[in-house]
């Protein structure tokens, strides 16, 4: 295991790697829906949004799994599409367009992926902010 300080405690690995499988989990049957019928999902351009947030998931899970790709900032390449996409969805959603895929009950996915991305990425901040006290002391 890695022990520089830029890497997040064991801890707060083990949490960011549970919620990425959540996110993973989550968005793997829009994706495959999508995969059929070719409109699960809105698109970026030619690519569909749930193919990014798939394999941003699976960026942050492996990023934290292995420190050689943490350290080589695979966490924020996987972490910036999911949340600047889910806080646009979001965003729009709440406009009134019809962006997000929903759940059954009609919950847009997006606001789940939003708070998904914002819970993952506060052991991160937590850590920041602990390293940066711990070099005042």
């Amino acid at each position: 295991m890695d022990k520089s300080p830029t890497f997040l405690p064991w801890y707060s690995r083990t949490i960011v790697a549970i919620l990425a499988i959540v996110g993973v989990v989550g968005v793997l049957p829009v994706s495959l829906s999508e995969f059929q019928t070719g409109s699960a999902c809105p698109k970026l351009g030619i690519f569909p949004a749930c193919y990014i947030v798939t394999l941003a998931y699976s960026s942050i899970l492996i990023s934290v799994l292995d420190s050689r790709f943490w350290r080589r900032g695979l966490f924020f390449f996987g972490w910036m599409p999911v949340f600047l996409l889910a806080a646009t969805g979001s965003f729009l959603e709440i406009l009134g367009q019809n962006t997000c895929p929903k759940t059954d009950t009609g919950w847009p996915k997006c606001f789940s992926s939003l708070a998904l991305a914002s819970a993952i990425f506060l052991p991160v901040i937590f850590n920041l902010v602990s390293l940066r006290q711990a070099k005042k002391e």
